[in-house]
């Protein structure tokens, strides 16, 4: 009896495993089809916000990596192997414009980004990303000026 009760139990996760691969392979279909010039994944290299005048690269064991593909995207921030802020959504590029649009956020204060739409410049130097705009968070507008490097192999 035992053995039976096992195999069933195994086959319930494998049909569950199954299941949501179907699923979530759903909303990949309905991305768009053609790949932008930006679709990839990228690391944030420095970056001048608010009022400082020189850019600063970021600290010590911490990392921030954005990945942009079909329409959507995604930005983590790990520090000592911990996930402490991420955020993802919709984007938009236009000419030198590129807009984020988010609609999740994980990581504490970052609330009051959902349903938010950003607005930037940008423009690729070699595997660089440039892009700078401005971003208003709780009413106050703040500047983005970051340089992101292609993730290579």
């Amino acid at each position: 009896m035992m053995p039976s009760l096992r195999t069933a139990r195994v086959t319930l996760v494998c049909l569950t495993a199954s299941a949501l691969t179907v699923f979530l392979a759903g909303d990949v279909r309905c991305q768009e089809a053609a790949p932008g010039p930006l679709d990839g994944a990228w690391k944030l290299l420095e970056q001048k916000n608010g009022d400082s005048q020189d850019y600063q690269k970021p600290a010590e064991g911490t990392e921030m990596i954005k990945y942009v593909a079909g329409g959507r995207f995604i930005w983590t921030v790990a520090q000592g192997g911990k996930l402490i802020a991420a955020a993802g959504g919709k984007y938009k590029v236009d000419k030198d414009k590129y807009s984020e649009t988010i609609e999740y956020t994980a990581g504490e204060g970052q609330e009051s980004l959902v349903g938010k739409t950003f607005d930037f410049t940008w423009k690729l130097d070699g595997k660089n990303w440039l892009h700078v705009g401005t971003i208003k968070v709780n009413n106050q507008d703040i500047k983005i000026d970051e340089k992101w490097e292609r993730c290579t192999k």
